[in-house]
């Protein structure tokens, strides 16, 4: 088996439309509505499709729980500007501007946390 890339991934929240609202303002994604009203984040390729908590769509994972992801984004924008910009939404920065090592390269990442306490990590390739 070969894998080219990742299609999509799913993330179980507490409040769909809080989730979106979030991902729309903060990391630029698009609100997609599929499949008879559920809900995804487009960016780029790749969706992240979500569940309510407590009303999964089957199958799913074997142990479900919200705020357990922990994601990497590599952006376009200058990280300096991204954190200016998570600041000016007063968005707390846990971690960053600090150097990391990505799947094909170095990076400059910054972490913060969506509303359900994932952890995101947004990145510059260096």
């Amino acid at each position: 088996m070969k894998i080219t890339h990742l299609d999509h991934l799913v993330l179980t929240v507490s409040d769909i439309d809080r989730t979106v609202k979030f991902y729309q303002s903060v990391m630029g994604m698009k609100k997609e509505v599929f499949d008879q009203g559920r809900v995804a984040l487009k960016f780029g390729n790749q969706k992240i499709n979500l569940h309510q908590l407590d009303q999964e769509l089957n199958p799913k994972a074997g142990n479900i729980c919200v705020g357990s992801a922990d994601l990497c984004f590599i952006i376009t924008t200058p990280i300096n500007k991204a954190q200016q910009h998570l600041e000016n939404l007063g968005i707390q920065i846990i971690k960053g501007p600090i150097q990391r090592t990505g799947a094909i390269s170095k990076l400059i990442s910054l972490y913060f946390r969506d509303p359900d306490q994932n952890l995101l990590e947004i990145s510059n390739y260096l």
